[in-house]
């Protein structure tokens, strides 16, 4: 379900403490900022192998945006269409999953860049809507985020304990090593009234993989990966994992937020992936519960 604004959210979660050597990242699908390319619903093909598909809004004003946007036959970078998942893993054991928020297309056939508010396919900065995600100025809390859980050893139907939080944080004093800020860390707890885009923690490096490319005209959609991740959630032939996501801005005035509530990921098939370096870092997640809102805030108001 997508909300403009979330109300409480809450959710039991258990401990998780881990650590271990680096290892090479086997990507799944051949990243090029078109996540329909790279990501075929069904799945199937030779290059993508399995892709799990979760629709998140039913049409390009779900989210909500200026009149002005609309008129202009364009649709905001905000509004996630769907988000799929992608797993591979090579003959050495290396794995990753890769993911894709694809956002919907203009009138046109084209795509604003991910998180451009307005809507604007050539992707032109403006004061309350600057270019990157990572972009460290006082103005800029652009931020998506997607959180890993476990499926529940107890109750299949929810969610089981709380791995990870991949994305670009809100606060850019936590951006990580990746393109633009890119990072996977802990849940911090702590941070949870601000909602999903402030609760990035420590860094969990080992898990990081990257952002394939900072969104632009020339590769407009979201897409990313997760390193070592059969070891972050133990997943195994049978197995699945559960994920909740966000992509939005508290202050650009313009357009609203995506939010993708608990969604069960399951059925994906490994395949072959080209290896790349990465680093390591020894990690320990928080023990505890939490709820969290979305931020109700705007800068200015959606007409």
């Amino acid at each position: 379900m997508v909300y403009r604004r979330l109300g409480l959210w809450g959710l039991a979660l258990g401990a998780f403490i881990g650590s271990g050597p680096a290892v090479c990242l086997a990507v799944p699908v051949n990243l090029t900022g078109f996540v329909e390319k790279d990501f075929p619903s069904g799945g199937g093909t030779a290059e993508s192998g399995k892709v799990f598909t979760q629709e998140v809004t039913s049409s390009p004003t779900t989210i909500g945006q200026s009149s002005w946007i609309t008129q202009n036959g364009w649709v905001s970078g905000w509004n996630v269409k769907d988000i799929r998942f992608s797993y591979g893993e090579d003959s050495a054991g290396n794995n990753s999953l890769a993911v894709g928020f694809n956002t919907w297309a203009n009138s046109s056939g084209t795509y604003a860049p991910f998180g451009q508010a307005n809507g604007d396919p050539s992707g032109t900065p403006t004061a309350y809507d600057p270019a990157h995600l990572g972009a460290g100025t006082p103005t800029s809390d652009k931020s998506f985020a997607l959180v890993i859980a476990k499926e529940n050893p107890t109750d299949p139907t929810k969610p089981g304990e709380v791995v990870a939080i991949a994305g670009v944080p809100a606060d850019k004093s936590l951006n990580g090593l990746g393109t633009n800020g890119y990072t996977v860390s802990q849940v911090d707890l702590n941070r949870s009234s601000g909602g999903l885009a402030y609760m990035f923690g420590t860094p969990m490096n080992k898990y990081l993989g990257n952002l394939a490319y900072d969104p632009s005209p020339s590769h407009p959609q979201l897409e990313f990966t997760v390193a070592n991740f059969k070891d972050l959630v133990g997943l195994a032939p049978g197995k699945g994992f559960w994920v909740t996501a966000y992509a939005g801005s508290g202050l650009d005035g313009v357009a609203g937020e995506t939010y993708m509530g608990w969604t069960y990921v399951s059925g994906l098939a490994p395949q072959i992936g080209v290896p790349e370096p990465t680093t390591v870092l020894a990690w320990t997640l928080v023990v505890g519960g939490f709820a969290w809102k979305a931020r109700g805030r705007k800068a200015k108001g959606v007409a």
